[in-house]
This record gives C-alpha cells, structure tokens and sequence, in this order.
C-alpha cells in the first residue's frame, strides 16, 4: 500500500472529527507554582461547564516535522475553548470529516466508522507474532452503586466491538488477533455508559430540568473519574447483568457503576 499523508486523504481544508483519546490523559503541573493541573484532555473536554467525552474537533493546520501536525482541538464543533496540539500521522488515521455523515450519529456508530477508516488508511506491516501476556482483572468486589444505566443488546454489543479502537492504538497495527481482554471490555462499558448519560442529559435540559441535569453532569464526572483510574489499577468498576425489561418487552442490560475502593472500605 502507497502511504499516504493526511493531507494527501483530506486536503488543507474542513473540520474533522477524532476519538478524544488521540488527547494526552497524562496529569501536568504548571512550570510556575509546581501544581497539578488537568491533563490536556480534561481540559480540552471542558466547556462551561460540562465534560464532552468520547470526541474532539480539529482542524489540522500544517506539518511540523516527519509524521506531525500542528492542529487546532476542542470539544465542541464551534470550537469554544480550542487548543492548539501536535498531532501524529498515526492520531489521523481515525479521522472523520465532520459532515452529514457523522452529524447526528451515536457515538457508537462514529467510533465503528473511526475503526474501519484506521484499518483502511494505516498501511499495512510486517509483524512477528509475539506472546501477549494475560491482562487479568483484581479480584471481583461488590460495588457499591454510584450510577446505573439500562442499555439494550445491539448497544451493548456494538461497544463491546469498539474496544478494538484501543486494541489498534496500543499494538500499531492493522489487525488484531488477540482476545478482548477484560480491562477493554471494562471500558467498553464505560463508553456506552457515557453515550446514555449525554442522551439524557440533553433530553434534561431540552426539557427544562435543572435538578435532573444537575445530578446527570455529577454522574458523567464520576463516571469520567473512575474511567481514567481504571485504565491505571484494572480493577472492575461496571457489573453487567441482564433484566427484563417490561415496556420493551426485551431483555436489556443493567451496567452498574461502583468503586470497589468504597466496597472495601465498608467490607
């Protein structure tokens, strides 16, 4: 396969779309007082207010260097409270232009067409096969119930399928043979928990629900909390388990989010 620059596939104008994970999550200090600040992610996802997950906007400006662009990111498309960033040839491979046929889609169905444009685009290498060691999971602890989400089958499954997003990312490569493990399918959990909260958040403040949209923006920061702590300790912070549902007539799937540090404490 020829290789092909980003601007080669998309040209030197529009806004694109991109998994806001292409953002560093790493925690910074500010180089005057020596304080922690927010990683460059929790700053880009916040906009008056509320955290916007799952995505950022950018407009690639120009190259900076062998593979690297500088960009202009933020969380939203108007691109309120934009950053300028370095972004890599790799971080483009999932890039979306942003028009009518990511407009209005859920984010699980973005972030499927993300992976398939990544597979399409990364030119293909050689690879040795390498054993991969076991991610295992610390022992299961009962959670205490912080936030509970009902999600259907297809939902579930189509956010299981985006843990392969991460897989690419990690392995740098086009295909991925190994099993999900149960850390991915941990934060696949988490990505359809989020995707549920937002739906319900804009519908709280379409309809005018202060308080309710109150305790939703509390439970995405909980929820956005415990993600990035789980990617570092895997430990298990969502239990699935299947319920019937009576106005759907179907079975759906109960995601309950928990810390198992509170679990503990009151063990």
């Amino acid at each position: 396969m020829v290789r092909r620059s980003f601007f080669d596939r998309f040209g030197h104008q529009g806004t694109i779309v991109l998994p806001d994970d292409v953002l560093s999550d790493d925690p910074l200090t500010d180089p005057e007082t020596g304080e922690d600040v927010p990683s460059l992610r929790d700053q880009v996802s916040l906009v008056n207010g509320i955290y916007y997950r799952v995505f950022c906007y950018a407009r690639v400006l120009r190259t900076c260097g062998n593979g690297l662009y500088w960009a202009d990111v933020a969380a939203t498309p108007d691109f309120v409270n934009s950053f300028r960033v370095i972004l890599t040839e790799e971080d483009l491979y999932f890039a979306l232009p942003y028009d009518e046929r990511v407009e209005g889609k859920s984010p699980a169905h973005i972030l499927n067409r993300m992976a398939i444009h990544a597979h399409e685009v990364r030119p293909a290498q050689r690879v040795a096969p390498e054993p991969t060691p076991e991610l295992a999971l610390a022992p299961v602890l009962p959670l205490e119930s912080l936030v509970v989400v009902e999600v259907s089958t297809d939902e579930l499954q189509e956010a299981i399928g985006l843990v392969t997003i991460d897989a690419l990312r990690e392995t740098n490569k086009s295909r991925v043979s190994r099993p999900i493990s149960p850390v991915c399918l941990q934060q696949a959990f988490v990505r359809v928990i989020i995707d549920a909260l937002m739906t319900q958040l804009c519908w709280s403040q379409w309809a005018q629900e202060p308080a309710r949209t109150s305790t939703i923006r509390t439970q995405c920061a909980t929820v956005s909390y415990l993600q990035r702590w789980q990617r570092q300790s895997r430990q298990r912070i969502v239990n699935a388990l299947p319920v019937w549902n009576d106005k759907q007539h179907a079975v759906v799937w109960q995601l309950i989010v928990g810390d198992p540090l509170t679990a503990r404490a009151a063990a």
